[in-house]
């Protein structure tokens, strides 16, 4: 037996209703997950030019008070002997402003992040030491540059897929 006329008008103009209202509602889906995708790919590229220039300034801030390590006459004590200098103290804020941001933007439960963290901390100790240790802190540096580089290519793949 076949469909009579108004079945087949009536098939027609439910598949039009459905089609009216279920287009919208998909392009609304795939807006908002473009938004959110693009919001959260901006926030990653922001989070990875803060991270790489912290990464940056605190290695440059260190290997700037191993200079004056090197060069100072007086008893480094931890960095304390140098601080009389005003220009020494103002590197020291800034490198440890640099340190904390660092930590704050590092996710602790990321071993990778735990890895620079911990090479961090290293390095800081080598800098406090009262002994000149460069060979030691040229190495902590090299691993937090290597660390670092790695968190950062991790971070330039998860913005390339949107996630």
């Amino acid at each position: 037996m076949l469909p009579s006329h108004f079945e087949i008008s009536l098939i027609t103009a439910m598949t039009a209703l459905v089609a009216s209202v279920m287009g919208p509602l998909v392009t609304l889906s795939v807006a908002r997950r473009q938004f959110r995708a693009n919001v959260i790919s901006t926030n990653r590229q922001k989070w990875i030019e803060t991270f790489r220039d912290r990464v940056s300034e605190l290695l440059s801030l260190m290997n700037a008070a191993q200079l004056i390590k090197r060069h100072s006459n007086e008893s480094w004590r931890g960095g304390l002997g140098a601080a009389a200098n005003i220009d020494v103290t103002d590197k020291f804020e800034k490198a440890f402003m640099a340190l904390s941001e660092i930590r704050l933007l590092t996710n602790a439960s990321d071993p990778e992040h735990q890895l620079l963290n911990d090479a961090l901390a290293t390095a800081l100790a080598h800098l406090q030491h009262d002994e000149l240790r460069d060979q030691e802190l040229d190495a902590c540096v090299e691993v937090i540059t290597s660390i670092g580089r790695t968190i950062i290519r991790q971070e330039w793949a998860r913005v390339k897929r949107g996630v």
